[in-house]
């Protein structure tokens, strides 16, 4: 009974104490660690989030890069992190829905919080200018006369772009061979425009930049107002929503006070209108979920994934 007595006055110290922690937080500066480089897209999106933020938050954030290991490195130094959320992650969600189902880590998803979601990187199926494919389904068609000849180019193997181009290639019965390159910026992208390769998986960074490319099908649920012409993987069947989202995530264990602070100055900055249009201006979307619309989004993606990847043949990592 003693030990009983004990255990109970634990557990009431520590909901005291961790109660006290959340009450107080932020009481010093916060660590927001980026999964990119500087000068990439997330760490420009990430910048003016973190200005927005530290407004709302009444603590400065200091942005800190932690780039490689294909994302990896920024979740890994978080889940060794303490559960305090004075250190959070900026990054697309990469690391926590595709890579636990190929790589050895030193974290588990189940090692994070996701606290809210603050953009959305959409993907397109393009060919080049001199291509005579108009439609999806007329490049689709030319790949099932041609099995195995068709190629398209993504950032790399298991990247989100050329999961979100194998998922939908295989449900559209096709066989088309992947050609990873390093990035799919506007000089690789060069290839497809030269007639190289049939077809390139890009941003609509790239879309919007490149415009000798042609695109055929965006992986969105909505057309995107820029390109009002070009359909939608879900009206044309096929719902696949690949992971070019992203946001903030901490530690497990991370008070739920705490998290729900970080959450609302999240909410604040990702619908600011500033940030908004920086995010327009570098072809994101500025998307806002909250932690629990965000959990069940990654949740789901990566029960998909988990599906997905052994199907593919993919080599070992």
């Amino acid at each position: 009974m003693a030990l009983v007595h004990r255990l109970l006055a634990f557990a009431l110290g520590w909901a005291l104490a961790a109660s006290a922690l959340a009450q107080d937080y932020p009481s010093r500066p916060v660590q927001m660690l980026v999964s990119f480089p500087p000068g990439s897209i997330v760490d420009i999106m990430a910048r003016p989030f973190a200005q927005v933020a530290e407004q709302h938050l009444g603590q400065r954030i200091i942005v800190v890069n932690r780039p490689g290991g294909s994302q990896t490195i920024a979740m890994s130094a978080l889940a060794a992190a303490p559960a305090d959320g004075y250190t959070l992650v900026y990054t697309a969600v990469t690391p926590v829905t595709i890579h636990p189902h190929r790589m050895k880590l030193s974290y588990r998803p189940e090692s994070f919080i996701p606290v809210c979601q603050t953009f959305e990187n959409l993907f397109w199926v393009v060919v080049g200018p001199n291509a005579p494919h108009r439609t999806l389904a007329e490049f689709v068609a030319a790949a099932k006369a041609n099995p195995g000849r068709f190629k398209y180019a993504t950032p790399g193997v298991a990247s989100s772009p050329h999961l979100a181009a194998a998922e939908l290639f295989q449900r559209m019965g096709a066989q088309l061979s992947d050609v990873p390159f390093q990035t799919t910026d506007a000089g690789t992208m060069q290839s497809v425009v030269n007639g190289d390769v049939e077809s390139g998986i890009v941003t609509t960074h790239i879309v919007g930049t490149l415009r000798q490319l042609r695109p055929l099908v965006v992986f969105a649920t909505e057309r995107h107002r820029q390109f009002p012409d070009v359909p939608t993987t879900a009206e044309l069947g096929h719902p696949i929503l690949p992971s070019g989202y992203g946001g903030l995530f901490v530690r497990e264990g991370t008070p739920p006070a705490i998290v729900a602070k970080i959450d609302d100055a999240c909410r604040r900055a990702a619908t600011d209108a500033a940030y908004r249009d920086i995010a327009e201006k570098q072809y994101q979307v500025a998307t806002y979920l909250d932690a629990k619309a965000f959990g069940e989004r990654v949740a789901a993606d990566s029960k998909a994934k988990a599906a997905l990847i052994p199907t593919l043949n993919l080599p070992a990592q």
